[in-house]
């Protein structure tokens, strides 16, 4: 595939000059550009070469089949398994439905005074840290637009063009289409010899609640750890070897804190991790499962610090849907005990 000329809609004619399992890269004459592939060829880039086509279709093919073939895989296992096979998987047990934290990378995209960000590219103060000093995986990464930025390799109108289609994109990390798609994703081993691996969510699944945490730059500490969204979860993929598990809505159900709310909803006066309950660290981790107690304790306190009066009734029924549709008396739901409140 390296020297094959292609067609970009912008930038016109060049030649392919590098190829990894999710980019390509390829000169302009003038620039360098560097896309994700095989997406990039759907909308933006063509070529008249019959051969490099016809391996681009395949994967495409393959990217968008592979989660369909796996799932039909299992279904077609299961219905061709013998009587002993299907008696042994009667012993088989169930993984028990959790409600789902995500440790989130700040990101002020979008931000204003009812909107905490999550919705587009970070300032570039807020980007100069997440690279340099935070130094987050993603963030930090060569292959992230970001850090292109930063580097000098693309333009900030570029980089915000990602956010809508440029290079094949549709957003330049996990955070910066959060809040505008309403989805979270797992994400890859951080440290480790799995390192880069994807990670999976192994008891997420429809009617779980998915909260949403991140905190402020130059945060002394994670105690201060706040939640900024939460949703609950109607679409959820558990994930594989090739691609992160994912959570996502398009339901009614979820509330986003404007910044003045989210400060006030500590995330650890839920939350005690179970083997080191006085230990407030996510750590390297970037998701905790919590019990329908303590995601019903976030909603009820959601009620209490929001402002306006419908987003305050609206959090007020999702409130009560929870609970109802997960068997929890209203005025039995205790107070938080989590780290912080324990420390006191």
């Amino acid at each position: 595939m390296l020297g094959r000329k292609v067609n970009h809609k912008v930038f016109g004619c060049g030649t392919i000059t590098e190829l990894t399992s999710a980019y390509l890269t390829v000169n302009f004459g003038d620039s360098e550009k560097k896309f994700v592939y095989p997406d990039v060829f759907e909308k933006y880039l063509t070529s008249t070469d019959p051969e490099l086509m016809e391996q681009v279709d395949k994967d495409i093919q393959f990217k968008r089949s592979a989660h369909s073939n796996s799932v039909l895989s299992a279904i077609h296992s299961s219905a061709t398994s013998t009587q002993p096979q299907m008696r042994s998987q009667k012993h088989v047990k169930k993984v028990e439905r959790s409600n789902i934290a995500f440790k989130c990378n700040y990101c002020d995209g979008g931000k204003g005074q009812n909107h905490i960000g999550f919705q587009d590219v970070c300032s570039d103060s807020v980007l100069r840290f997440n690279i340099e000093k935070a130094r987050h995986v993603w963030c930090s990464s060569e292959d992230s637009p970001c850090r292109w930025y930063l580097d000098g390799e693309i333009t900030r109108k570029e980089l915000e063009s990602m956010m809508s289609g440029g290079h094949g994109l549709d957003s330049v990390c996990y955070e910066s289409h959060m809040l505008r798609d309403w989805m979270a994703s797992a994400g890859v081993v951080q440290t480790g010899t799995d390192k880069g691996k994807p990670m999976r969510l192994l008891k997420v699944q429809k009617n779980s609640l998915a909260v949403l945490t991140t905190r402020e730059p130059n945060a002394a500490s994670d105690e201060s750890r706040f939640v900024f969204a939460v949703f609950l979860v109607d679409e959820s993929y558990e994930g594989d070897n090739r691609d992160a598990g994912y959570v996502t809505t398009n339901s009614e159900w979820k509330i986003e804190l404007a910044p003045t709310e989210a400060h006030k909803i500590l995330f650890w006066n839920y939350y005690a991790n179970p083997n080191a309950p006085k230990k407030i660290v996510f750590g390297s981790g970037l998701h905790r499962y919590l019990s329908d107690t303590q995601a019903a304790q976030i909603l009820r306190d959601i009620v209490t610090v929001k402002n306006n009066p419908k987003e305050k009734e609206f959090a007020q029924r999702f409130f009560e849907h929870f609970c109802k549709i997960n068997g929890i008396d209203l005025d039995g739901v205790s107070l938080p005990n989590g780290a912080l409140v324990q420390d006191r």
